[in-house]
């Protein structure tokens, strides 16, 4: 699948982890010796994960640019609600400190940061990844990677990174296990607009929401089902999701509020 190397100025913990990595997932680990990714490539015909110091980047074997986990718009956000300010997402989750949430479709992570930021140390965030490498590149940044506040730091570390599909994963949760799942089955359409992920087109995962992932969901979750969709989805109306339309955003939310329906 690919291969592991590190820096061309290693240190003995970057090297640490590039070896630790390459055994665990039975990848093949290759010295960089001064050699060009493009030169990697070449010679083992495959992608390179990279190992540095402050995160852990990607070349798929067929393109030329790399992508890494960064905590992107997650920075801005924590820092708002950390002012008192509000956030779409969290508005539509009510999630409070303490819950527990399931992101099903955690790609890059920065919606997971801002969740893990408000349900706090007593809560639990898990992310699912379908795809091995974005599950790897996360699991790894998101250990190393340091931003000047602390609060994304704690939030980053307490994120339980999962390499699953999300239907298969649900199916193995007890019911009423977490207080609020996650949907942003994004590539859907917001990816022609998202030009920062535009390396991770080749191997996202670009599955619609089903029938049997909202009813597995229903069972799993206590308080709400939560859905990130573009403004011109029908999949709010489709599931039955309250769309809750934001004249600013092409992005919108949608939720389904399991305690009401319980009462």
């Amino acid at each position: 699948m690919y291969i592991v190397t590190t820096c061309l100025r290693p240190t003995d913990d970057v090297l640490s982890r590039a070896h630790t990595h390459a055994t665990e997932y039975k990848m093949k680990f290759v010295d960089r010796r001064k050699l060009s990714i493009d030169e990697l490539k070449k010679r083992h015909q495959q992608g390179v994960l990279i190992f540095d110091k402050r995160r852990v980047e990607f070349t798929p074997l067929h393109s030329t640019e790399p992508f890494f986990f960064h905590p992107s718009f997650s920075v801005f956000r924590v820092k708002q609600l950390s002012r008192g300010g509000s956030d779409p997402l969290i508005n539509a989750m009510q999630a409070n400190p303490g819950d527990h949430v399931l992101d099903c479709t955690l790609g890059l992570g920065s919606d997971s940061i801002v969740m893990s930021h408000v349900v706090g140390s007593t809560g639990k965030v898990i992310g699912l990844e379908s795809q091995f490498i974005t599950a790897q590149l996360v699991r790894e940044g998101m250990s190393v990677w340091v931003e000047k506040d602390e609060q994304v730091n704690e939030a980053m570390r307490r994120i339980e990174v999962v390499h699953s599909n999300s239907l298969d994963y649900l199916k193995t949760c007890a019911d009423n296990s977490f207080d609020c799942i996650y949907f942003d089955p994004m590539f859907e359409k917001t990816i022609s607009e998202s030009v920062h992920l535009n390396p991770l087109r080749t191997i996202a995962d670009t599955s619609p929401l089903t029938q049997e992932l909202i009813t597995e969901a229903t069972r799993v979750a206590m308080k709400r089902i939560v859905l990130k969709a573009h403004f011109e989805s029908d999949t709010f109306e489709r599931y039955g999701f309250t769309h809750i339309k934001r004249k600013t955003s092409k992005f919108h939310y949608g939720y389904i509020d399991l305690e009401s329906k319980s009462i």
